[in-house]
């Protein structure tokens, strides 16, 4: 009959047929043929789980008691329920894995270096290491319950589970604060994954609806049927398909996408701009959604930015939409000398994931201004205000930079003063106050 080499953990039948065979003066390879399993499984069993018996065992004998630090260790603590130290506890002294004792009985020194199956078991006065199965049943099961307690917790200072709480109360994501710690914290950082389970836990001072994505994210039907993507109105005859496949996929410096954001129909918009390569989105007001009003708007971003516009937009990428669709607006510079400011490559009607950058930006901008919300509530002060905390908010793709920070280390800090713009350090930036103060309006 060939060995049983599960990885499934022995059962209380087989803990107590080992002492059993113990007993009877079986050695390990006996006992690993009568119960089917290999030498080693016994071997390791008898060695980890092993206790130590007589009125000698106790925490001053022991040869660990200078570094003990046992905890969780009595049968009755409860989950979440953190106990003192098991130093000195008489219950937990007769389950304690780490207890060690000298002993030179010559019996000890022959495999399986346990007391069972001894004649002078009764006679001995020392402290005797004896496989008792019903004692290892209790190990057992205090192994799998320190594995689930999570004692990470309880390592780390008070002081940084705080600065966590903190950030993700102000709407930043476990990802980004762990990514983005201050010096003092680096020591303690964890993965992603742990912060969750500390949060699912209840050990921080925050919880799941303070999550942005993990209550709002929406799961999505298999049944969804998706649209025929046709040929909008380019009537310059170029659509994104005359990119390079450098363009399209990467899209390197010069590539800008065009958008507008609406509140209510009929009420003010949002002209967004997006720079892919640096993730920077740049938004005006604007109170009507037609193609004057985003000409306007481009003119005095011309004349402001003068020679960083045409390094930002060479080609631009904007949708169907209605405000898009006289391109001569959207490329006649407002200086003669030039003939164009810009070239203009129409996407494919019912296809926003042909530019994507500006799309999942305006997840983003959504989470601050909700879809229903009046824009002509807010001010141009606040939408730049809304803008720049935006761009203040760490890209996980972009290694963990700001927009920002991209964008001053690709042009300098003269176009952040042109834009006015300005850095934000991650512990002050607020994600959420915005959006407090956009619903005390609509009250």
């Amino acid at each position: 009959m060939g060995r049983n080499y599960s990885n499934k953990n022995l059962t209380n039948l087989e803990l107590g047929n080992i002492e059993f065979y113990l007993n009877e003066g079986k050695n390990i390879s006996e006992i690993g043929r009568l119960l089917d399993k290999d030498e080693s499984t016994i071997r390791k069993e008898i060695k980890n789980y092993s206790s130590y018996f007589g009125v000698a065992r106790k925490c001053s004998n022991c040869l660990n008691k200078d570094n003990c630090h046992q905890k969780f260790l009595c049968d009755k603590i409860v989950d979440q329920i953190k106990c003192s130290q098991c130093k000195y506890c008489h219950n937990a002294v007769k389950v304690c894995p780490n207890y060690k004792v000298e002993n030179d009985c010559d019996f000890l020194k022959k495999s399986p270096h346990v007391c069972n199956g001894c004649e002078l078991y009764l006679k001995c006065k020392k402290v005797k290491i004896k496989y008792h199965a019903e004692t290892a049943i209790k190990m057992h099961n205090v192994v799998q319950k320190v594995s689930r307690i999570d004692t990470k917790a309880d390592r780390v200072p008070q002081e940084f589970k705080d600065y966590i709480s903190d950030r993700i109360k102000n709407g930043i994501s476990p990802d980004v604060i762990l990514n983005t710690l201050p010096d003092k914290y680096k020591m303690f950082k964890i993965s992603t994954p742990t912060l969750y389970s500390w949060i699912d836990k209840g050990l921080l001072d925050c919880c799941n609806l303070d999550l942005r994505n993990k209550v709002s994210r929406v799961r999505y039907g298999t049944s969804t049927i998706k649209r025929n993507t046709v040929k909008g109105h380019q009537l310059n005859g170029r659509s994104i398909d005359n990119l390079s496949i450098e363009e399209k996929e990467n899209r390197p410096l010069g590539i800008a996408e065009f958008d507008t954001v609406e509140g209510i129909k009929g009420g003010e918009l949002i002209f967004t701009i997006m720079i892919p390569c640096f993730s920077l989105m740049i938004g005006f007001k604007i109170p009507f959604k037609t193609q004057e009003e985003i000409g306007k708007k481009l003119d005095e971003l011309e004349k402001h930015l003068k020679r960083y516009f045409y390094i930002l937009f060479k080609k631009v990428i904007p949708d169907n939409g209605p405000e898009f669709t006289n391109f001569s607006i959207l490329e006649t510079s407002i200086f003669p000398d030039l003939e164009k400011r810009m070239e203009v490559y129409y996407t494919h009607t019912y296809a926003s994931y042909e530019k994507p950058h500006i799309e999942n930006n305006h997840i983003l901008l959504r989470w601050l201004i909700k879809k229903g919300f009046d824009i002509t509530e807010l001010s141009s002060k606040d939408i730049f205000d809304i803008i720049n905390r935006l761009n203040n908010y760490p890209r996980p793709i972009k290694d963990y930079k700001t927009p920002l920070q991209l964008l001053e280390e690709n042009l300098g800090s003269e176009i952040l003063e042109l834009l006015n713009l300005h850095h934000i350090p991650i512990e002050e930036l607020n994600m959420k106050d915005m959006i407090i103060k956009n619903q005390e309006r609509t009250m």
